[in-house]
């Protein structure tokens, strides 16, 4: 079985062809994340493929990873809230980039509960995406994921896949860390947790083993997510957790070997099996590589 990386960032330095949102302290204007260092990374960890993640909806970088390293990578882009039409730009990245998912940070920032959600700002991307059986990755504040398991109910066939333990998190809480590392000041466990358990009863929802190192308030191997991890595996079972390194984040603190050693590490009492379904299996069932 293969051991897959779900979740990680690669890219350019910024220019003109290689357009890309440039993060102070996380992703300068001059630094650059190229397939090549990750692979030395992934060959050192004994992991075999991975799905990249671009930093916005540019997928200039992305494309070019499908026809220089075949077999290797999977995509998933960034939505585009500059597209005309929506089921049109999918058709294009899918054609251009070979995406497989979209990342959305959240449904309708306007919207209340009472809403109809075909009205919700982003039922059309919605609709599209399970029309064309695209997988959402979503990180968002709890709100918008209320309104996003309405949006479930109307797509059950909707593959949607929750960042890094499920946290839900606000960009206005975000920080970096003396490692150079994205942080967030949140308590431990996150009171969010029933809410995550409440929106997996859609079985198609999965959610990432990743980003510990954000959430935590204890040096690696992060005692403090024990519990988290635990109630994780009791919400989604083994076959809906996908490790994931987010690289290149991880790199140096805690290294991408140790990222990779906390499936076994936060969940102790899973068999060889699990573990390895979770380290790749589940992610080889649900993508194309």
């Amino acid at each position: 079985m293969n051991v897959i990386d779900s979740h990680l960032h690669l890219f350019k330095a910024y220019s003109k062809h290689y357009p890309r949102p440039v993060h102070p302290g996380l992703a300068d204007e001059d630094r650059e994340v190229l397939a090549q260092e990750l692979i030395v990374e992934m060959e050192k960890a004994g992991v075999d493929k991975a799905i990249v993640v671009p930093l916005g909806p540019e997928d200039h970088y992305i494309s070019e990873l499908r026809k220089e390293y075949p077999g290797k990578f999977a995509t998933v882009g960034i939505y585009d809230e500059d597209a005309p039409n929506q089921a049109d730009n999918l058709d294009q990245r899918i054609e251009e980039s070979n995406i497989q998912g979209i990342r959305v940070g959240y449904v309708d920032q306007q919207a209340s509960p009472d809403d109809n959600p075909e009205k919700y700002a982003m039922f059309p991307l919605f609709k599209a995406m399970a029309e064309r059986g695209l997988k959402v990755w979503f990180y968002a504040e709890p709100p918008q994921v209320e309104l996003f398991e309405r949006v479930l109910k109307l797509f059950p066939e909707l593959v949607a896949v929750f960042n890094h333990c499920g946290f839900m998190v606000s960009l206005d809480n975000l920080s970096i860390d003396k490692n150079a590392r994205p942080h967030f000041n949140v308590s431990i466990p996150p009171p969010t947790l029933d809410l995550l358990e409440k929106i997996s009863l859609n079985k198609n929802t999965y959610v990432h083993f990743s980003g510990q190192y954000a959430f935590s308030h204890d040096p690696y191997p992060y005692p403090d997510m024990l519990s988290v991890s635990q109630r994780l595996l009791k919400i989604f079972g083994y076959e809906r957790l996908l490790w994931a390194s987010d690289f290149p984040w991880t790199m140096v603190i805690p290294g991408y070997a140790e990222q990779l050693n906390l499936v076994g590490k936060l969940l102790p009492d899973i068999s060889q099996g699990e573990q390895e379904l979770i380290q790749g299996g589940n992610a080889e069932r649900l993508f194309r590589f």
